[in-house]
């Protein structure tokens, strides 16, 4: 069975257990100069490091820690290739992710990463990457080829997340139940925000986020607010970090998205859309 992958992706599944993907004009080993490789965890960040100096020994290689860090580092000097997480302590990799795919900051990005929660293969369906790598079912011998294959101008996606990101069929409860409104409500209650303090981020009425919670707990099938968010977390929609931080992955991006989109409409005199479709 062929499964399309959505338009925006640069993979094309082929069938149930292999697929094509053209992301670009094969790269020379030899012209690939400079990598960076962006992962929190010390220790494997040093093992990508020795991946990639076996399977591209001709390039310097820099590890960043931290998502600020990386972009900094991407913005001073753009790479070659970009080893990428999606867990750091200051932001989340699906952020840095989108704005290495917007401003062109590497030839080619390879994400690293055994995270699988809902929220984040939603947000990666319609991203701009040339492959997943997960560490947790695959050897670091298996990343030095996939290393080489990318630079091959192939794309690489582990089995264990190849049909949840390349299937075009509504990805669990958040693909299939929420809509886009209920999804940005979620990230901003989901860290236990009241309906107040929601509405006053999100520019919406406290009405409005007050309906907009009863149905996100109907259709989450919870039954109070803490337990909203222990789904919301569950989920991958928020991330609470150790020292209290709230990470809202891919929740910046979509609220520009919907700032510019009630711009555009209000310029040609339509009314606004429905609160539910915003």
């Amino acid at each position: 069975m062929t499964l399309p992958a959505p338009e925006s992706s640069p993979l094309v599944y082929v069938q149930d257990d292999t697929f094509v993907a053209g992301v670009g004009e094969p790269l020379p080993l030899t012209d690939i100069r400079r990598i960076v490789v962006a992962k929190w965890d010390a220790l494997y960040a040093e093992a990508l490091r020795s991946a990639c100096a076996q399977a591209l020994p001709d390039a310097a290689v820099e590890v960043c820690r931290r998502g600020d860090d990386t972009l900094t580092a991407l913005r001073a000097r753009p790479a070659d290739l970009a080893l990428l997480g999606l867990t750091f302590a200051d932001m989340d990799g699906v952020d840095v992710l989108d704005a290495i795919a917007r401003e062109r900051l590497a030839t080619r990005t390879l994400l690293v990463s055994g995270r699988k929660d809902e929220h984040s293969l939603h947000a990666l369906r319609t991203a701009r990457f040339d492959g997943f790598f997960d560490p947790f079912g695959e050897s670091l011998a298996q990343l030095i080829e996939v290393l080489r294959q990318i630079a091959d101008g192939q794309g690489y996606i582990s089995p264990s997340v190849r049909r949840p990101l390349l299937s075009d069929r509504p990805l669990g409860v958040l693909g299939q139940r929420l809509s886009p409104a209920e999804l940005q409500v979620l990230c901003v209650i989901g860290d236990g925000s009241n309906d107040a303090e929601a509405a006053v981020r999100l520019g919406l009425s406290e009405a409005t986020v007050e309906t907009h919670r009863r149905n996100l707990m109907r259709k989450l099938d919870v039954a109070t607010s803490a337990k909203l968010v222990r789904e919301a977390v569950r989920l991958g929609v928020v991330r609470i970090e150790a020292d209290g931080q709230i990470i809202r992955p891919g929740f910046a991006r979509r609220f520009a998205d919907r700032q510019a989109a009630k711009a555009a409409q209000k310029k040609r005199g339509l009314p606004p859309a429905p609160a539910d479709g915003a």
